[in-house]
This record gives C-alpha cells, structure tokens and sequence, in this order.
C-alpha cells in the first residue's frame, strides 16, 4: 500500500508527507492547470485501469487558502478527472504544506505542473506567459523555476503571437513546435498563414521551414512560394471551406489531382458524411 493507508476522518487534519486516502468530493481542480487538452478516450481508458486497480501514484494537493476544508490539485488533475468517472470515492493523495499567501498557493501549483505535466508547446507557453504576466517573472525567472534556459522560454512565448489557428494546427499536430517557431519569426499574419499552408502541402520538414521562412523575409511571397495558378487556388480554398480540412490540388484545370489530409480519425469520418458514405450501414 501507499504510504499510511489512513482515511481523513471528520475532525482529522493532513500533515505533510502522509499519504492520506480523503474524499474526491473535497478536492478541487487546479485553477491554474496549464494543461487543457485531456483526450477523453485516453481518460476513459485510465478510468478502466483505476476501477481495477485504483491510483497507484498519489495526487499531490495544498490546501484551499479560501476554505480550509478543501484541497486543490498540484499535480495528478488526469488521475483526479479519471478516478471521478470511474465512480472511486477516495482517492491517495499527499499533501504539499507550505506557508504562503493564496496567490503564492497558485503560482508553485502552476510551475509544479509546467516540470511535471506532459503539456503541448502552446499550453506550455500559455503557462510562461501566466508566471509573467500574473506573478511578475521575467523570462530568466521563469527558466530558474522549471529548469529550462532562458531562450527556451523566449521561443515558447514566440508561438503565442501565431493566429489562434496556427495553435490549432499545433495542438492537434498539424505542425511541430519547429516549425512554430520557424513562422513566428515572420510577424506577417499573411505571410504566416501562406507558409503555414505550403508546410502541409509540400510535408516540409522544420529545416526546410526554416530555409522557406528566410527566404520570405529577404525575398518575399512572390519568389520564396511557386505560383500558383488563380482559379485552382479558388477551388482549393472553396473545398477547404466546406471540408473544414486541409485541401491541396496539384496540376492544371486540365490534368492533375486533388488531395485531402486529416489528422483524426473525427476527421475521416467527417469526410465520409459528407461524400455520403454510410459507415454504419456497411
């Protein structure tokens, strides 16, 4: 077992470095978890695992600064969403005491999840900006905290002058941190989004980003990017607007192809409806 298999009773108080088996129903989220993509097939298949085996690995909480007889979550909010769907009442948590105001209970949640989440570069990012825009953190600030340098925070913080679109692209990995930071380097929205969209037509890798996105700055759109032909580029963005997909068309209005990309099996499907294409049926 974990630690000290030990129930908090009704009068009963945490101390530090016990594992404690207490209610979920008196554990709250982190309101400052940077993380926000939770798959719920991935949490579904955790929630199965749990309801067999339950948590093996306690969550770390603190105390509530604004009500005493609650907890929030530091560390372990997956396993928290997880062990909720799979109906457990208790759940193994360990407590982390520190004596600090409530803004200061926040600011250690935070960074404790950026060194111990699994998070995507845009919420990684997201989480930087909250320590300097919230907290007062200067870059270097921020990499003491997790234990990063300086320029690795100052490229995450870059990707979050991309549209909200270019995150997407990100997040569902349409594109890579690389090529992220290769387009942010742009500072033109049109410009990002005509590389952008060459990227996942030609499938560059991040060099070849890098190369591509240095030639615009020096060069510009109109020799950096092959020509293409007005009225197929037309019928492209018509189909992408319908899609709601990456749509590429090679050759001529004569001769040539026209190719769709998805990343999700969400996606697939979608294109199936719409060709009229009845999976259930068939």
């Amino acid at each position: 077992m974990l630690g000290k298999d030990k129930d908090l009773m009704k009068n009963e108080t945490l101390t530090a470095s016990e594992y404690l088996n207490i209610p979920i129903e008196i554990i709250d989220p982190n309101p400052w978890q940077p993380r926000q993509d939770f798959d719920p097939k991935s949490l579904q298949d955790l929630a199965a695992s749990l309801a067999q085996d339950g948590i093996l690995q306690p969550l770390v909480v603190a105390r509530n600064p604004m009500n005493a007889s609650r907890y929030f979550v530091i560390a372990g909010e997956r396993r928290l969403r997880a062990a909720k769907l799979a109906g457990l009442m208790k759940v193994p948590v360990h407590l982390k005491t520190v004596d600090m105001e409530a803004d200061d209970h926040l600011r250690v949640a935070l960074i404790e999840n950026i060194q111990r989440s699994n998070l995507n570069v845009v919420e990684e990012a997201k989480a930087y900006r909250c320590l300097i825009d919230q907290f007062g953190y200067t870059q270097e600030d921020c990499a003491h905290k997790v234990g990063k340098d300086r320029t690795t925070i100052a490229n995450a913080l870059r990707i979050l002058t991309l549209p909200e679109d270019i995150h997407d692209d990100i997040v569902n990995e349409r594109l890579s941190s690389g090529h992220a930071r290769a387009i942010a380097g742009l500072n033109d929205p049109v410009k990002i989004r005509q590389v952008r969209d060459w990227i996942l037509k030609k499938r560059l890798n991040v060099r070849e980003t890098e190369s591509l996105c240095k030639k615009m700055k020096f060069e510009g759109a109109t020799r950096a990017l092959p020509q293409v032909n007005a009225d197929l580029n037309y019928i492209a963005e018509t189909l992408r607007s319908i899609l709601h997909a990456q749509v590429s068309i090679k050759g001529t209005m004569q001769k040539g192809r026209i190719e769709l990309s998805y990343f999700s099996q969400e996606e697939f499907q979608t294109f199936l409806v719409l060709l009229g294409y009845d999976s259930a049926a068939n």
